[in-house]
């Protein structure tokens, strides 16, 4: 499938939301607005799977695919760690909290920092404390790649809607923190994204989906009512069915943008700023919280402003910035060197 701007729009929506909620001062907080994470995971789950699906057979499946990601994921990552590494002992100060706080080395090196967060209780690690969702995102990689390659499209299908149902159970029964940040905890999100995927690519469920698409519109509504509820309720992350309907609304969003007509403009999808924003989200995801942390004290320290507002446009300022250096010199090269590496098709049997 090639890349639709419109879920780089998504992108863009999901990273100016999660930007908004640690930027904004906490008396100005926008309910819900923590959830950009929840559409990531939908769309994650959808174009994760749409490229296991379509290269189940290469020979090298599993190497292409793990290859391919972590040049997508490892590099900027990698520098974060080494910048946080190197402030630990040159300048601590700089990290905040998470200079006493932070998870043992191992914990972010193996991606298993959100289970290590789970397990002490709390977060208090604000320059990494982000990354837990990369690490639920490559357990997800390792899990789906397996569930793709040995089931068939309709077990894929129904194990999809099992773990959907199961989230919420789950989160019933955990503490919000774990209910927020472990993998099974988070599947409705994640499985929704495989699910649409799966369905994509069986044609007479997509004929259904284009031939209705209207429907998706029209369901907006209800789904954004029940947005709207725990927005007004005050609901937060880790509760049982706040996720579950986000989960929803933003799978109904993913499938607007896939069954849009091309050949008609659309205020939301078609929107470039969106698009910028989606392309260089890893960047500004990864780098939001630290570029908060280091710049605003030196902000005020030389008095170069001390109004909160002004402060974080300066911090928002330099981190676009950085994340377009990011993402031209470091992100996109690489990945294109991933993306040399090509999924390579079995051999056809020679006739007898």
């Amino acid at each position: 499938m090639k890349r639709l701007p419109a879920l780089d729009v998504l992108r863009g929506i999901a990273i100016l939301m999660v930007l908004i909620h640690h930027y904004v001062p906490e008396q100005m907080t926008i309910p819900l607005l923590w959830s950009g994470v929840d559409m990531f995971f939908v769309l994650s789950g959808f174009l994760i799977s749409g490229i296991l699906l379509d290269n189940v057979g290469a020979v090298n499946y599993f190497s292409a695919f793990y290859l391919r990601r972590a040049a997508r994921i490892l590099p900027l990552y990698w520098i974060v760690l080494l910048i946080f590494g190197a402030l630990l002992v040159i300048n601590p100060e700089l990290l905040g909290a998470s200079f006493q706080r932070h998870l043992p080395f191992w914990s972010y090196i193996t991606f298993t920092q959100n289970f290590a967060y789970s397990f002490r209780g709390f977060w208090r690690d604000p320059w990494l404390d982000v990354t837990w969702s990369l690490a639920l995102e490559e357990q997800f990689y390792v899990f789906l790649s397996l569930a793709v390659r040995f089931l068939k499209a309709k077990w894929l299908a129904a194990l999809s809607i099992g773990l959907i149902l199961l989230a919420p159970i789950l989160r019933f029964y955990s503490e919000p923190l774990a209910g927020y940040i472990l993998p099974l905890h988070r599947a409705d999100s994640l499985m929704l994204g495989v699910l649409i995927a799966v369905l994509w690519r069986w044609q007479a469920a997509k004929d259904f989906l284009i031939r209705n698409h209207k429907v998706f519109l029209y369901a907006l509504m209800p789904f954004f009512a029940g947005v709207a509820y725990f927005a007004v309720i005050g609901t937060g992350f880790g509760e049982p069915l706040v996720h579950f309907v986000l989960a929803f609304f933003y799978a109904d969003l993913l499938l607007l943008a896939i069954l849009r007509p091309a050949d008609k403009k659309n205020f939301l999808f078609d929107n470039k700023i969106l698009e910028w924003l989606g392309l260089r989200s890893y960047g500004i995801y990864l780098l939001h919280k630290p570029f908060r942390l280091m710049f605003i004290p030196l902000l005020r320290q030389y008095s170069i402003s001390l109004e909160p507002w002004v402060n974080m446009a300066l911090v928002t300022i330099v981190l676009f910035i950085v994340a377009e250096i990011s993402y031209r010199l470091i992100e996109k090269p690489i990945m294109g060197l991933g993306h040399h590496i090509k999924y390579k098709k079995p051999a056809e049997e020679p006739l007898v």
